[in-house]
């Protein structure tokens, strides 16, 4: 196995990117299929992209501070191999999502 000495907030905002990734995408579907979803979006800031940026930057930053703190303030221990493994997951998820949905479901 290989030795890791990535810092707990490297590995913790790196996972945070994945997952924000993918709800970055579930957030596109969302308000593309439901306009409650897009007016109260629009409604928040003026402009739905906005509130959609602010919302996935929240998400970003609130999850890697959080999964910074696990294991009593070590953080999530995984290897750089992995670590790049769920970065590049993620981010294809996300880019996925909102290309099927364009591709398929629009």
């Amino acid at each position: 196995m290989e030795n890791t000495n990535l810092s707990r907030y490297t590995v913790s905002f790196g996972i945070s990117l994945a997952l924000a990734s993918v709800a970055d995408g579930v957030l596109v579907v969302a308000k593309e299929k439901s306009s409650p979803v897009m007016s109260g979006m629009q409604r928040l800031t003026g402009h739905h992209w906005i509130t959609h940026s602010a919302v996935i930057l929240l998400l970003f930053v609130i999850c890697g501070l959080v999964l910074a703190q696990l294991d009593g303030g070590k953080g999530i221990k995984i290897t750089g191999g992995r670590l790049i493994c769920a970065v590049l997951s993620g981010v294809a998820a996300g880019g996925l999502i909102i290309f099927g949905f364009y591709l398929i479901g629009d």
